[in-house]
């Protein structure tokens, strides 16, 4: 089996504060009769259980940092928990037979063990081993868990960012695609609406380039583009089509996404009747919650209008990847609106 790199354990302050804490807790609970009967002194039995301690939680650390090597996700918790549960149970054990055996033959604490004071040492070492197995595997998996946390959320957040650079990289082509409609209708109606059409088009466009470029822009200047947008429409459809925006002055450097207007106006005029007979009236007004909506007169068109799904889906992928803020999107028989956080400087 091939391990994986491993990073160091970073436990330094763990071990300088477990390994005399531990030791001072064995000494003063598991071994107190050794120096309160006078037979040996409470320093005595403090530094052979600091240095019996330091032992066993390098052998076990040891083995730790092995198992993360093999089995390192949280996927494979319970592998590495069983596998490590065993080994410093081996481990444990192994030492301290051993210790004890020669603190028994060499007499170091003034008599001989019994069978039991065996069972009671290996006791007392897994007490602890498996306390110190405790507080590593938390520590770790709690680590891990915030670590596939972020991950997640970075996955999530550079899918978003591909959808909203597909969705970006179609408006484009598609805002285009319906000015030209527009052009090729108004040359053979107007040739002089025509030409100033192109003029307000190309002020247009160079906004609509220069917005590729950046994720936010001011409500000002995106005001002002839907100002020269809703020239070309209404060059279109004239008395067909009227737009009211209600902003005070103090908003107008507040932030928002580039084209957020654009997309929901000509969403409107996309989806409903636009005519001298029956006109459509837009409005924009921002609410005490500094949102702005775009709302107009419901009048859906009679005939089937093909739709990819890319006006709101474009702009609610802007601001999950923004802020993860959501738009709101209201309706009935008489209203159509979309309200969009605007954002502080």
């Amino acid at each position: 089996m091939k391990l994986k790199s491993s990073n160091s354990l970073n436990d330094r302050w763990l071990r300088i504060i477990g390994v005399p804490v531990f030791a001072l807790i064995a000494t003063v609970i598991f071994y107190s009769d050794q120096w309160l009967d006078g037979s040996s002194t409470f320093t005595k039995c403090y530094l052979v259980a600091l240095s019996d301690t330091f032992i066993f939680w390098q052998g076990n650390r040891q083995i730790v940092i092995f198992f993360r090597r093999v089995y390192p996700s949280i996927r494979e918790t319970l592998k590495r928990v069983f596998y490590q549960l065993f080994s410093s149970t081996i481990f444990s054990l192994g030492v301290s037979l051993l210790v004890s055996y020669i603190y028994d033959i060499k007499l170091f604490w003034g008599y001989r063990y019994s069978t039991n004071d065996y069972l009671y040492n290996g006791f007392v070492v897994l007490i602890f081993v498996y306390i110190a197995l405790a507080i590593y595997e938390l520590t770790y998996y709690f680590s891990e868990w915030k670590k596939s946390i972020k991950e997640t959320e970075k996955l999530k957040k550079a899918q978003l960012q591909s959808q909203y650079d597909t969705l970006k990289s179609q408006i484009s082509p598609h805002f285009l695609f319906n000015s030209l409609n527009t052009l090729s209708s108004l040359i053979e109606e107007d040739p002089k609406k025509g030409v100033e059409f192109v003029d307000q088009l190309s002020k247009v466009y160079r906004y609509l380039l220069q917005s590729n470029e950046k994720s936010l822009t001011t409500l000002k200047e995106e005001l002002e583009f839907l100002n020269a947008y809703f020239f070309l429409l209404k060059k279109r459809f004239d008395e067909g089509i009227a737009l009211r925006i209600d902003i005070d002055d103090h908003h107008q450097n507040l932030l928002i996404p580039p084209l957020t207007l654009q997309i929901l106006v000509e969403n409107a005029v996309k989806h409903n009747i636009v005519s001298i007979h029956k006109p459509l009236l837009i409005s924009l007004e921002i609410n005490d919650q500094n949102m702005i909506s775009v709302e107009n007169n419901f009048q859906k068109k009679t005939t089937n209008v093909t739709s990819i799904g890319m006006g709101l889906a474009n702009i609610s992928a802007k601001y999950r990847l923004i802020n993860n803020q959501k738009i709101e999107v209201q309706s009935n028989d008489e209203f159509f609106r979309v309200s969009v956080p605007l954002i502080n400087n």
